[in-house]
């Protein structure tokens, strides 16, 4: 199967819609749930539109970061910026900041590919010039844009070899990776099509049952990212403010048995020491 450059020129341009979607729908999210605003009022909100939360919270985030003058620039360009690239531009680094903050980087890279001739800038090329190598977790992530395959064939045969050596040198951080993208990839499904709890949002026994089960969800990856083999050594503060944890959670599962399961509480002559408990 061939294409023509007609073809290419369609397809850009359903993308360049797409992405224009992605980034209007991230304005209606910041004028109807604003950041740092309750999160079941961001989530019902989700749940009517039937977008993920978490995808929504991207969308927002992209939007604000990714501002009028930005995407003007970008139109005006005639280059080709996927969404993709824009989200790249946006996530948070490690300083707490955007990779990109006001989108200096891409500014440059469209002057770039202006002058080159060069009809679009791809997020491979965004991220080196940023100096940003994706993730591990995110390249074996199914959901990804650039999978670990795509980022290798992106690599100049030197860099390739040394990434592969890389990663058979990191066979624990691979499998580790591996099961977190796992575990994240179960928490998604639960956002995407919900646990099956019946009832909307306006039933409040039906957002009681489905944030437990995702409640649950989190314990699990909880417990998963420490197993038995890993080695902890706790202070005395980080020993007592586990404790006060384990009572809210001690706190919680009788809250479950005694307001969803209608368990009757015990009584007092079968009753064990409790731990002592902080208040919910």
């Amino acid at each position: 199967m061939s294409y023509t450059d007609q073809d290419v020129r369609e397809g850009r341009q359903l993308m360049n819609e797409g992405c224009e979607n992605r980034l209007v729908i991230g304005d209606k999210l910041l004028t109807v749930t604003a950041p740092g605003g309750p999160d079941s009022a961001f989530d019902q909100y989700c749940d009517e539109i039937g977008l993920s939360p978490k995808t929504a919270r991207q969308y927002r985030h992209t939007a604000r970061m990714c501002t009028p003058p930005v995407r003007q620039l970008v139109a005006d360009s005639g280059i080709h910026v996927s969404y993709s690239a824009l989200r790249e531009g946006a996530r948070l680094a490690p300083s707490g900041k955007p990779y990109d903050e006001d989108y200096g980087t891409l500014r440059s890279l469209l002057h770039q590919a202006s002058e080159g001739g060069a009809g679009r800038v791809s997020v491979t090329q965004y991220r080196r010039a940023l100096g940003v190598e994706p993730a591990l977790r995110d390249l074996l992530d199914p959901y990804s844009n650039t999978t670990l395959a795509d980022y290798l064939d992106s690599l100049p045969p030197q860099e390739r070899d040394q990434a592969l050596r890389d990663l058979v040198e990191k066979k624990v951080k691979v499998h580790d990776a591996l099961k977190r993208v796992m575990d994240e990839k179960r928490r998604r499904d639960r956002e995407t099509r919900g646990p099956e709890c019946g009832g909307g949002w306006s039933d409040k026994a039906a957002v009681v049952a489905r944030d437990l089960v995702r409640l649950s969800d989190q314990g699990a990856a909880f417990m998963s990212r420490y197993p038995p083999s890993a080695s902890l050594a706790f202070t005395n503060e980080q020993k007592a403010a586990c404790k006060e944890a384990l009572g809210t959670l001690d706190v919680l599962a009788t809250w479950i048995r005694v307001r969803v399961l209608d368990d009757q509480p015990a009584t007092a002559d079968n009753r064990t020491e409790t731990r002592d408990l902080v208040t919910v």
